[in-house]
C-alpha cells in the first residue's frame, strides 16, 4: 500500500501544477456562484420541510363535528421492533468497522488528492493511521458480544409485553375528565375494545357512528449522534456503542362504523428525548426502557385525545346536576 500511495502523489502534483491557476482562477471567479448556490439549496431544505409539516392533516371543529358518537378501539397488531444498538460480534465486529472506517477516509482523500488538492494527499498518506486506529479502538470499546445478546434478549422482552391498551385507557380517561365540563355526545363513555381486524368494527355500529382506530406501529431504540466534539485524529475511531433514544409511532385512523370508510388518518411520532447507551437500558430487566416506553405511550395518548377532542377550552366546572343532565340529541 505505501509504494502506491508514493507513485500516486508525484502523479498528483504533476497535475496540481498544470491546473491550479486554472481552478483558482475559476473558484474566484465563480464564487459568487457557490453563495447563490449555498443559499439556494437551504432554501429548498426549508421549503421541504415546510412541504412536509404542511401534509400532516389535521383535525377541524367542523370534522369533528361530523364524527358523530366515538368509539376508541385498539388494534392488536404486533408493533414492529426497531432497535439500534452496539455493532454484533464484540471486538471482532468493532475491529472490521473501524478498519472500514480507516480505509473509507483514505479513499476519499485519494479522491481529493488526484483532483490537485495536496491536502487531501497528505491525509491519503495517513490512511495506514487511519485504518489501524480505527481497527484497535473498535475493538477495545465494542460490547462483548454475549452481552449485546442478553441486552437484546431484554429490551426486546419490554417490546412484546407493551401494553396497547395503555393508550386507550388514557384517551378515555382524557374524555370522562372533559365530560365533567362539557356535555358529550354519550353520557357514559365505554371501556376502549380490543380489535384484531376491520371487521369487527361492524359491532359497534349500532352504538357509535365513528370507530377511531389506533395502531401502535412502531416502538425501540434508535441512535443519537454525540453533541461532544471529537478530536481530528478520531475520524477513523468508530461509535460502536452509540447513544439511544426511544421512539414510539402509532396511527390514528377515524373510520365509518356504517360503511367502514377512512375519514381521517394520521401518524405520530413521539421520541423520548433522554439518551443513554444500550446496556443502561437493557439493566434490571429494562427498567429504564419500559418506564420511557409507558410515558411515550402516554404522550401519544395526549396527543390523539387532543386530535380527536379538540384544544379544552377554559370553562367553568358545571355542577353535579348539570353534569347528570341527559345529553340532547344531536342532529347529523
Amino acid at each position: 500500500m505505501t509504494n502506491t500511495l508514493l507513485l500516486l502523489i508525484p502523479l498528483a502534483m504533476r497535475r496540481a501544477d498544470r491546473s491550479r491557476g486554472d481552478l483558482f482562477e475559476r473558484v474566484r471567479r465563480s464564487h459568487w456562484t457557490w453563495k447563490s448556490l449555498l443559499v439556494l439549496v437551504l432554501v429548498i431544505a426549508l421549503g421541504l420541510n415546510a412541504c412536509a409539516a404542511k401534509t400532516m392533516p389535521s383535525l377541524s371543529d367542523e370534522q369533528r363535528g361530523r364524527f358523530g358518537r366515538l368509539d376508541v378501539v385498539v388494534v392488536e397488531a404486533p408493533a414492529k421492533a426497531e432497535v439500534a444498538g452496539p455493532t454484533p460480534l464484540g471486538g471482532v465486529g468493532g475491529a472490521v468497522t473501524g478498519a472500514a472506517k480507516g480505509l473509507g477516509i483514505g479513499l476519499l482523500s485519494g479522491a481529493v488528492c488526484l483532483w490537485g488538492d495536496l491536502r487531501g494527499c497528505a491525509v491519503l498518506l495517513m490512511t495506514p493511521y487511519w485504518v489501524g486506529r480505527g481497527t484497535i479502538e473498535g475493538a477495545m470499546n465494542a460490547t462483548p458480544e454475549g452481552e449485546r445478546r442478553e441486552n437484546q434478549a431484554a429490551i426486546s422482552a419490554a417490546i412484546d409485553d407493551v401494553d396497547k391498551q395503555r393508550i386507550a385507557r388514557a384517551i378515555e380517561q382524557e374524555r370522562r375528565r372533559r365530560s365533567a365540563s362539557e356535555r358529550m355526545t354519550s353520557p357514559e363513555p365505554t371501556p376502549p375494545r380490543m380489535s384484531g381486524e376491520a371487521a369487527q368494527r361492524g359491532a359497534a355500529s349500532n352504538s357509535f357512528d365513528t370507530v377511531a382506530e389506533i395502531t401502535l406501529l412502531r416502538l425501540g431504540l434508535e441512535g443519537r449522534s454525540s453533541s461532544s466534539s471529537e478530536s481530528v485524529w478520531k475520524l477513523s475511531v468508530p461509535d460502536v456503542d452509540p447513544l439511544l433514544d426511544l421512539m414510539a409511532e402509532a396511527q390514528l385512523r377515524v373510520v365509518s362504523a356504517s360503511d367502514n370508510i377512512v375519514l381521517f388518518e394520521r401518524t405520530y411520532v413521539h421520541r423520548g428525548g433522554r439518551v443513554q447507551r444500550f446496556a443502561e437500558w437493557a439493566r434490571d430487566a429494562a427498567t429504564e426502557f419500559r418506564n420511557a416506553r409507558d410515558e411515550a405511550l402516554d404522550a401519544l395518548a395526549r396527543d390523539i385525545a387532543g386530535e380527536l377532542f379538540g384544544v379544552e377550552r377554559a370553562t367553568a366546572v358545571p355542577s353535579e346536576e348539570t353534569v347528570s343532565e341527559p345529553p340532547t340529541n344531536d342532529t347529523y
